[in-house]
């Protein structure tokens, strides 16, 4: 008997689950942003692996692929329309990095076959550490790129993500892949319908209602408050190409002049303006002293971000993205640097390598790193700023709160992205830094989405994407330490134990047996 061969669309049935998992990857992200999609997007994916079979880490890779693709597709419009890149060179670019990102869930769908087929008694607590093991390294790898984790697809299921003052966002996806783990096992299992094939989902489930409770608990009991701060939030809604061009400087700089002033009469504690808001080094000899003028004639601290420069010596200089704090008396209240720069954006890496690349950031020169995690002393509050890039790295922005902030705020422009899912993919990320470190969150942009986010992760307010509005609120100051706070990714790195340690016991099974 003549085996029937395996033709085209034999192999694509066999890749057709993990596309499926992949498409609902997608969906449970904005645009789309389906949130419950997160908590079954998995299934597909890991019923194709029941066999452990050798192209494990294919169809893991696929699912990514296809997840990624149409997750970060508006890389290809920031790289054509501000990047200087043709359209099919920055197409090729975002597919190589979507296939980079695509590794990681193909790396998750082998071990996790291995270990199914090894160990499948412990195969739902293996997958969730597992997961959290490869986003952590997808956190710090190269220059590290931890967007769309898959936790982030629950920032407005507030009740779930309070745990990240414990676990950070790698708890949440943590959960979410031991429910996918819990559903595949009990689909596949097609023995008799026992107790022992119900417990694994009820078990699940169960671990969900823990954590919905500890979320009901801390929703009802907030952290204590040292006092409350007056925010006025502005976004100017600068167009890209004008943001840089010389004729174009004293429009804007009048613009975000009108708005303080206006947002002045609410009598604010502090105005905050976006990332690089002033189209100028803050050492401009003519507007540096406008812009001083601006704090005092409002009366009230001014938090904005300003491309900076300072002179080495030699007639050599080093550029920095800055935020200044302005005082109301019209002197600088404080600098901070930033420190994780966006590479092909701010920097280009391997520059010697890639020398058909160009920045971004059009009109200034590379940025130089910051050093040091300084907080803005604002009187009322110690504010801790991340721009832009920086507000994605967990690890990054709980530095501020150790080191005393009693609130939080980035600035950044996501001009560039256009009318993509970008900003609310990266707004939501803010989320979980305002709940992991129980600070209030001031979220603003050069234009979408500027937003007031309390240490509950509660948006209070947002604007619209391209809009030119000023949004004003009172928000808490907080002082206390959660966990996450304090001992940082201790989670995410003891999955990297469990996971080490549960693969080298299969492996050493495996060895016992032959």
């Amino acid at each position: 008997m003549v085996a029937e061969p395996k033709g085209l669309m034999s192999k694509f049935r066999g890749y057709l689950l993990p596309i499926i998992s992949g498409i609902l990857l997608s969906v449970s992200f904005p645009l789309a942003d389906i949130q419950v999609a997160a908590w079954f997007a998995l299934v597909p994916l890991l019923l194709s692996l029941k066999d452990g079979s050798a192209g494990s880490f294919y169809k893991g890779f696929i699912t990514g692929l296809v997840f990624y693709i149409s997750s970060i597709y508006w890389i290809v419009n920031a790289m054509f329309y501000y990047g200087g890149l043709n359209i099919a060179v920055s197409i090729i670019l975002m597919a190589a990095l979507s296939a980079y990102l695509a590794v990681y869930i193909g790396l998750f769908a082998a071990l996790s076959a291995y270990i199914r087929k090894k160990s499948p008694t412990v195969f739902i607590l293996a997958a969730p550490a597992i997961w959290v093991s490869l986003e952590l390294v997808r956190n710090y790898f190269i220059s590290g790129f931890p967007w769309d984790q898959l936790g982030y697809s629950q920032h407005a299921s507030l009740h779930i993500i309070q745990m990240a003052d414990i676990t950070g966002v790698y708890g949440v996806s943590a959960l979410i892949v031991l429910v996918n783990a819990a559903m595949a096992e009990y689909i596949s299992d097609t023995g008799a319908r026992s107790f022992g094939r119900a417990l694994k989902p009820v078990a699940a489930f169960a671990a969900v209602a823990l954590i919905f409770g500890y979320g009901q608990y801390r929703l009802s009991h907030p952290p204590h408050e040292n006092g409350r701060l007056k925010v006025a939030l502005i976004q100017g809604n600068i167009e890209q190409f004008h943001k840089w061009d010389a004729q174009y400087q004293k429009d804007i700089f009048e613009t975000y002049t009108k708005m303080t002033f206006e947002a002045a009469k609410t009598k604010p504690d502090i105005v905050v303006w976006p990332e690089t808001a002033t189209p100028f080094y803050f050492q401009d000899k003519y507007y540096h002293y406008r812009l001083l003028d601006v704090a005092k004639a409002s009366g009230t601290f001014l938090l904005t971000g300003s491309p900076s420069v300072e002179e080495l010596g030699n007639n050599n200089y080093l550029e920095h993205n800055s935020a200044y704090l302005i005082s109301p008396d019209g002197e600088v209240a404080g600098r901070y640097d930033k420190m994780h720069l966006v590479p092909f954006g701010e920097y280009i890496p391997l520059k010697k390598l890639l020398p058909f690349v160009s920045k971004m950031v059009s009109g200034i020169g590379d940025f130089g790193a910051g050093t040091s995690y300084t907080l803005l002393d604002a009187k009322k509050a110690s504010i801790g700023t991340a721009i832009c890039f920086e507000a994605i790295f967990p690890e990054l922005v709980r530095q501020f709160a150790l080191g005393g902030a009693d609130c939080l705020a980035t600035v950044t422009n996501d001009a560039w992205y256009g009318k993509t899912a970008a900003p609310y993919q990266h707004f939501n990320m803010a989320i979980f830094r305002a709940v992991e470190n129980r600070r209030s969150m001031l979220r603003v942009a050069n234009t979408g989405i500027t937003g007031i986010i309390l240490p509950s992760g509660e948006v209070v307010s947002r604007t619209g994407l391209f809009t030119r509005e000023t949004l004003s609120g009172e928000v808490p100051l907080v002082s206390e330490l959660t966990f996450y706070t304090r001992y940082g990714d201790i989670f995410a790195y003891a999955c990297i134990l469990i996971s080490a340690l549960i693969l080298i016991s299969a492996v050493l099974k495996k060895r016992s047996n032959v």
